[in-house]
């Protein structure tokens, strides 16, 4: 028996496999070991503990958001085995996740859209490149962070149409005073951010927000893609919340540079799963 965990920067969906079935657990918040302390991932972990008969567990793989250095999986081992007491885990990044989920064996270009953005070439076994995502303030074009952004600040600096000034003001307790002291004094200031981007979603039909979107889109190809060796030639998996919510745009977008997307899914979890339940069958 074996556990899966997928985690983005927002939250954590976990699942039990084994060789004849797949079984869902709780969802619980995301861990980024760049924004937490070793405590505090075990306290999200523990919640994911509950009715797992830990004896049983042969492995656990853990993919999630900042896993990249060796630091950070250490972090995420550290309070894994804290929890489940298991010999053997493997920490690994979320990119890896959508790689086995939506391409597996497969070559071809994984693009992540969620709160955050990232992408990858995958040969069919292992990134063999990847443009470096440079997190919330120097990347994540086209991940819901960088939509909020624009939204918040928009409105902040009397940018955003006033129609749209007065719906935001309404769904939003916001002032000047109140999002710089969120952003720039508290923890988790992109998953704050992230959290204006439902409005854009609302109101899509508004050019203003397709418009933000549009860009937002079109700076992750120009910026991440495009710099892909021959990413023409290549299927593009999609996978993330933004990626799946404005799939009509990324189309759109995708097509203007002559790319072809293969798949889009709002989470790879379910993927992954059937990916490691088929593998325990060979």
């Amino acid at each position: 028996m074996i556990l899966i965990a997928e985690s983005g920067s927002s939250k954590t969906q976990w699942c039990i496999v084994d060789s004849d079935r797949v079984q869902d657990l709780v969802q619980t918040p995301g861990i980024n070991p760049f924004n937490l302390k070793g405590n505090e991932i075990e306290g999200i972990i523990s919640q994911a503990a509950i009715g797992v008969d830990i004896y049983k567990l042969d492995k656990i793989y853990f993919f999630g958001a900042g896993c990249s250095s060796s630091k950070n999986k250490e972090k995420v081992h550290s309070a894994l085995f804290n929890i489940f007491k298991c010999d053997k885990i493997e920490v690994d990044t979320d990119l890896k996740a959508a790689c086995l989920a939506l391409a597996g064996d497969k070559a071809g270009i994984i693009c992540l859209m969620g709160t955050g953005s990232n992408s990858c070439f995958w040969d069919g076994s292992k990134i063999s490149s990847n443009i470096p995502s440079l997190g919330y303030i120097l990347g994540d074009e086209g991940g819901g962070v960088s939509i909020g952004k624009q939204l918040s600040a928009d409105y902040l600096k009397l940018q955003m149409p006033p129609h749209l000034r007065t719906k935001f003001s309404t769904k939003y307790d916001i002032s000047t005073e109140f999002v710089l002291e969120r952003v720039y004094q508290m923890q988790m200031p992109n998953r704050y951010l992230a959290g204006f981007t439902p409005f854009a979603e609302e109101n899509i039909d508004d050019e203003y927000c397709r418009l933000i979107v549009y860009n937002q889109f079109k700076l992750f190809i120009e910026r991440n893609i495009l710099h892909y060796s021959n990413p023409e030639n290549l299927p593009l998996y999609f996978c993330g919340s933004i990626a799946f919510s404005y799939k009509e745009i990324l189309n759109e977008i995708c097509n203007n540079y002559n790319l072809r997307i293969d798949k889009i899914v709002k989470e790879p979890i379910n993927d992954l799963a059937f990916y490691y339940k088929y593998k325990m069958k060979y």
